[in-house]
């Protein structure tokens, strides 16, 4: 019974002489100097794109994902082909 009791003991110590040799040796161990914050490399800027509004849903929506017919004789741009087709079909309804 001795012996485990000395055996788990000696385990212990031996932990916390690895934990404070670990500790000490992180408080020296060289680090990478810091960048000052206005040199740190920033992100590549997004590319601004405009926004063209829909008339059906009165959505914003990128002018490349736009979809763009001609109704009553103006460019329109529309959110999706739904509100597209809504847009001509009232067009249609009126004339």
């Amino acid at each position: 019974m001795r012996a485990i009791v000395f055996f788990v003991q000696l385990l212990l110590w031996l932990l916390i002489i690895r934990v404070v040799v670990r500790g000490v040796a992180g408080l020296f161990a060289p680090r990478a100097p810091q960048q000052p914050r206005a040199a740190r490399p920033q992100s590549a800027p997004r590319a601004v794109e405009d926004l063209v509004l829909d008339h059906v849903c009165r959505t914003y929506v990128p002018r490349s994902r736009a979809v763009l017919a001609r109704v009553s004789g103006r460019d329109e741009a529309f959110c999706s082909r739904a509100c597209r087709d809504k847009a001509l079909a009232a067009v249609a309804r009126a004339s």
